[in-house]
């Protein structure tokens, strides 16, 4: 369905005749300039429509069609992925009229966006016009239907006349809005969740956090200036070191030189044994006392030698993660044991929302969640994170009067655990609620508002009242139909527009 009106009150559409010839016409657009030089039709009020395809809005202006007369049309066309022009292709109207038709091409936008082809009826009645668009990228076709062709201009005004009046909203241009970030949504039903708004904390797995301790008494020194909380470090990176050197007790240096000189002795007296039980000197047991002892000197030294290097004792992350906690400071004493930093592994995260105990009764129900960071601009789907519910408490903790409820989700954008998030948490479905996106929306003082587009370039500001908000779209109870189309981004300028004490000049050539 389309609409059609007339272009704004006052409006000159200055046209000259175009024949066309055989019905069809390349090149220059179909013109004949000795027509131009000598026939146009002063004041004519505008035929406006704007149809929407699944790839294109066209919004098309153009003098009445008259028997005879060379009517040119400005047809607007606009890309619905982004709402920018179409700026290549071809453009092909053709006007049939009972089994009769007659069609003409421009092998380009007259200007960005705006195709300019013309056509010259030869029989009246009520017709269809046909446009068909090839573009690089693709091809659409666009179909209005009950078209007239009127027998003569006097026919055409009068029929023209009975339609003037009325408000024609607020004027914003395709060429104003293909400038900036801009565009609209169609009002449809379709299913929306009833909601329970509140908030929540992420949080990261219990499992996924390791904290890594001294292991043995000393002074502390980073390996890095660059260790600070919030780093992604590796499995096995150095992180610190510790010196006990100088200590009178916990001297890992002295312990270090201890255990090389008691390896180095017993492995000595291994190699001597060896040689006397092979002669006989001594016996199988105290070859095998010997052995012993010089496994466990190896053992002891292997220990030290593991985590020692010259300077001190070496300490590195027991994980690849992120450094969630540094509990230590450089030059720090600490003993064995003392905790010094705890690692996250972030990919896998957990989502608790905290719920008032008045919406006990719909918890059973909540199978996903929407949910709102600090640090993002949109809201965000659990969905799109891979998330799942976990469970609900059946228990409060104790000093709460909130319960929890948790999900489980991967953390693919950058998820900061211990963020507070604004949460949308989805219960039963509304079947064939009346939608929006909720960017559509506006606010003036306890005034939510919406703007409509009721043509091409004219737009309506619209109250209505809203029902469910799921952090992306939000229910509208009334002052909405179906099928209606509303800004969803640019609604700002929309407004500025209607705040302009002056209209701004058509830019289109007619």
């Amino acid at each position: 369905m389309f609409k059609y009106m007339l272009a704004a009150s006052g409006f000159v559409l200055m046209l000259a005749c175009q024949p066309v010839e055989s019905g069809h016409s390349h090149g220059d657009g179909g013109h004949s300039h000795e027509a131009e030089a000598d026939h146009s039709h002063g004041e004519t009020a505008a035929v406006s429509i704007t149809e929407w395809s699944d790839q294109v809005e066209l919004f098309v202006e153009f003098k009445p069609l008259v028997i005879g007369e060379v009517s040119r049309f400005a047809a607007h066309f606009t890309r619905m992925s982004d709402y920018k022009p179409v700026t290549e292709g071809q453009l092909t109207v053709s006007l049939i009229v009972g089994a009769k038709g007659i069609r003409q091409s421009a092998d380009n936008p007259a200007s960005p966006g705006i195709f300019n082809p013309s056509l010259q009826p030869t029989i009246g009645g009520s017709g269809r016009l046909i446009f068909d668009l090839v573009t690089p990228d693709f091809s659409d076709q666009v179909v209005l239907s009950d078209i007239p062709v009127f027998e003569n201009a006097e026919a055409a005004s009068a029929a023209m006349a009975e339609s003037e009046g009325g408000d024609m909203g607020i004027s914003f241009l395709k060429e104003q809005a293909w400038k900036i970030d801009f565009a609209i949504g169609q009002v449809k039903l379709q299913p929306i969740h009833e909601v329970i708004h509140t908030s929540g904390e992420i949080q990261p797995v219990k499992g996924q956090e390791k904290v890594v301790a001294a292991k043995s008494s000393g002074i502390i020194f980073f390996r890095s200036q660059k260790l600070q909380e919030g780093r992604e470090v590796n499995a096995g990176e150095q992180l610190f070191s510790i010196s006990s050197q100088g200590l009178v007790q916990s001297n890992l240096e002295e312990k270090y030189e201890v255990a090389k000189a008691k390896l180095d002795k017993t492995e000595a007296d291994f190699e001597r044994a060896e040689e006397l039980v092979g002669k006989q000197i001594i016996g199988q047991k105290q070859y095998e006392q010997r052995k012993m002892d010089y496994s466990i000197a190896q053992a002891e030294f292997q220990t030290l030698t593991n985590s020692y290097n010259t300077g001190g004792q070496s300490i590195t992350a027991a994980m690849s993660g992120i450094i969630k906690n540094i509990m230590v400071s450089d030059g720090q004493f600490v003993q064995e044991g003392t905790p010094l930093v705890e690692i996250t592994n972030s990919r896998r995260l957990l989502l608790q929302a905290e719920v008032s105990q008045k919406y006990l009764p719909q918890l059973g129900q909540v199978k996903s969640a929407n949910f709102k960071t600090p640090y993002q601009e949109t809201v965000q789907s659990l969905n799109d994170y891979n998330g799942r519910l976990l469970t609900y408490g059946k228990v409060l903790e104790p000093g709460s009067s909130f319960i929890p409820v948790l999900f489980e989700l991967d953390n693919l954008r950058e998820l900061i655990p211990g963020s507070f998030v604004e949460l949308f948490l989805l219960t039963s479905p509304i079947e064939n609620a009346l939608v929006i996106p909720k960017s559509a929306l506006m606010q003036d003082y306890n005034m939510t508002y919406v703007y409509v587009e009721a043509g091409g370039e004219s737009f309506e500001k619209r109250p209505i009242k809203l029902g469910v908000d799921d952090g992306f779209q939000v229910q509208v109870l009334s002052g909405l139909k179906e099928g209606e189309w509303v800004v969803t981004e640019g609604a700002y300028q929309i407004k500025m527009a209607s705040m302009s004490s002056t209209i701004p000049a058509h830019g289109h050539e007619h």
